[in-house]
């Protein structure tokens, strides 16, 4: 993160909220877009960004529902606030560090699966690559099972070829199966500043 200025995270940001908003949009067949995220100036970018994509691309004729959880202990109100989203993007990340942003990730997964959520889920990259959903799955039966029924979703990115990917998320029997359904060639801009910020 050191390696960029804020107004290039902002940047990135946008970048990367333009190719997710668009593909949620005509990809995974989004109606009610929901986004848990957490209160950073980075994930609040990279939120704007997917949300303001996403609408445009649907004529803004769809809906998005944001929530915010600050702590663990917020996860249940925001489980509240996206309870009509049928599909709900756990977009943590930003400045917060590695263990913060597990903990939010299986807070709010723990209350999505008390509440008997019926939205699908899609996990920002920042959270899928380091393990912390799998890590959860492996060790939580109960939300295990409830991503079970779901029709969830992730990205990554491969620098070398320059290609966000889209992949499909499946839980079975406490195991995560992901198959790539769509790559997104990245602009040189795109490109230059992701390699630039890891």
């Amino acid at each position: 993160m050191a390696n960029l200025t804020l107004a290039e995270q902002y940047t990135l940001r946008a970048w990367t909220g333009r190719v997710v908003g668009e593909v949620l949009s005509e990809v995974y067949g989004v109606d009610t877009l929901g986004i848990v995220t957490n209160k950073t100036f980075i994930c609040s970018s990279l939120v704007g960004g997917i949300e303001a994509a996403f609408l445009s691309k649907r004529g803004g004729l769809s809906r998005v529902i944001t929530a915010i959880t600050e702590t663990p202990d917020d996860a249940e109100k925001a489980v509240e606030v996206l309870k009509e989203a049928d599909f709900i993007m756990l977009a943590y990340g930003g400045e917060a560090d590695g263990p913060t942003n597990k903990a939010l990730t299986e807070a709010f997964l723990k209350a999505a699966t008390k509440a008997e959520l019926p939205a699908d889920y899609f996990f920002h990259v920042r959270i899928w690559v380091p393990g912390f959903v799998k890590d959860v799955v492996s060790s939580n039966g109960e939300i295990a099972e409830h991503l079970e029924a779901k029709s969830n979703g992730t990205f990554t990115f491969d620098l070398d070829k320059g290609l966000f990917i889209f992949h499909s998320v499946d839980v079975a029997g406490g195991e995560i199966i992901t198959e790539p359904i769509m790559n997104v060639p990245l602009t040189y801009e795109h490109l230059d500043l992701l390699k630039r910020s890891l």
